[in-house]
């Protein structure tokens, strides 16, 4: 019996060696813009505090978490 793939899937994971996100501008061809990177499976949940550190430098707010 012969088999062929029809259809493959992958589910990529990108995280930084140490295992912390990236987050804010870490990138000098992107000076306007402010990112929230490298939660690898953690992304739907952590990215929520992300964007909440990013919200509050832009309010010069404190962040517990930042």
């Amino acid at each position: 019996m012969s088999l062929e793939v029809a259809y493959a899937w992958s589910g990529t994971f990108g995280e930084t060696k140490d295992g912390l996100p990236y987050i804010g501008g870490v990138h000098p061809r992107f000076p306007h813009t402010y990112f929230a990177l490298g939660y690898s499976g953690n992304g739907i949940t952590f990215s929520v505090v992300a964007a909440e550190i990013i919200r509050d430098y832009f309010l010069s707010r404190t962040n517990r978490d930042g």
